[in-house]
């Protein structure tokens, strides 16, 4: 016999000698979840386009994929990578989901203010991954969203597939396994998630650091550099300051006269001094040539006439 299991009833369950296999499918969005109370058993699940990730309520569940078994108990939480897997379990209660590598990426993206796909990303989702309330200072709050999450989702799952995608719950669960996944995205702010890259070694300021120099002609406002990077203007501040010494606006002047050494150096025939300093970013050619003066003691015009051939 075959009992549907709403989500919200999965319990911590006792042996008992009329136990009985029950579960019960809920469509959440893009992702399926699957709830179940079962009698010790073993499970084997083949390649697939979407990774598992399995919540425990009760009793044990034991993945062992890539020759390493993961336990999975009461609160815990287990994200599988997608080669094969067997499963076994003692008398228990869990619910396994479905989840979109390509719902994961967006959403890390969104969290985190990342332009691009987060360094080692691939390699953190070629790997089974385990949470426990002990492992983690931030551990026993993500679980807990998690699950409660999930038992809205067994309360809403009665009122018809519609309210549920009108929650975005899936959304939702797939930002609490990015928080789990990557660590920066926990951090309070902007400032704090770019501490913690540059911990990791993974921050995105080299990018954005060849970007300027390939824009050097082009307004560099810290608006524009917040909105390129997506990084708040306090937290470019800090990169600059920690990273070259100076302010970004210092920087960027400097790289700026750089190049306009470089050219008036090395001019061309249907060169001024007024359309290096306009390549080079100024809009002004009085500013430029007090900057100029001011870091290299020449002016700009004499330079470029010693450059010229005689």
């Amino acid at each position: 016999m075959q009992e549907a299991l709403p989500l919200i009833a999965l319990l911590p369950l006792e042996p008992a000698p009329s136990w009985w296999f029950c579960g019960t499918n809920v469509p959440l969005g893009n992702m399926v979840a699957t709830a179940w109370t079962a009698k010790p058993m073993r499970v084997t699940f083949s390649d697939r386009r979407d990774r598992i990730a399995v919540l425990g309520y009760g009793g044990e569940q034991r993945l062992r994929q890539a020759s390493r078994t993961w336990r999975c108990g009461i609160g815990c939480c287990l994200l599988m990578a997608k080669a094969p897997c067997s499963m076994e379990s003692s008398l228990s209660s869990a619910v396994a989901f479905t989840l979109s590598d390509e719902q994961l990426l967006h959403v890390a993206l969104s969290m985190g203010g990342y332009h691009q796909q987060p360094a080692g990303w691939e390699e953190i989702l070629s790997q089974a991954h385990g949470w426990s309330p002990p492992a983690d200072p931030a551990s026993p709050s993500l679980l807990s969203a998690l699950r409660q999450t999930m038992d809205m989702a067994g309360q809403l799952s009665g009122y018809g597939r519609g309210l549920l995608d009108s929650l975005q719950i899936d959304d939702q669960i797939h930002r609490l396994m990015a928080a789990m996944l990557l660590p920066d995205l926990r951090e309070e702010n902007s400032l704090d998630r770019l501490r913690h890259r540059q911990r990791q070694g993974r921050d995105a300021f080299d990018e954005l650091i060849d970007y300027i120099k390939q824009n050097l002609g082009s307004p560099l406002t810290l608006t524009v550099l917040e909105s390129r990077s997506h990084y708040s203007r306090r937290a470019l501040q800090y990169a600059f300051a920690e990273r070259m010494g100076c302010s970004a606006s210092q920087w960027i002047k400097n790289h700026r006269l750089d190049l306009a050494r470089r050219r008036l150096e090395n001019p061309q025939p249907s060169d001024s001094v007024g359309s290096i300093a306009t390549e080079c970013g100024y809009r002004s050619l009085g500013l430029f040539s007090v900057d100029f003066q001011q870091r290299f003691h020449v002016k700009p015009s004499q330079l470029l006439r010693e450059s010229r051939p005689e």
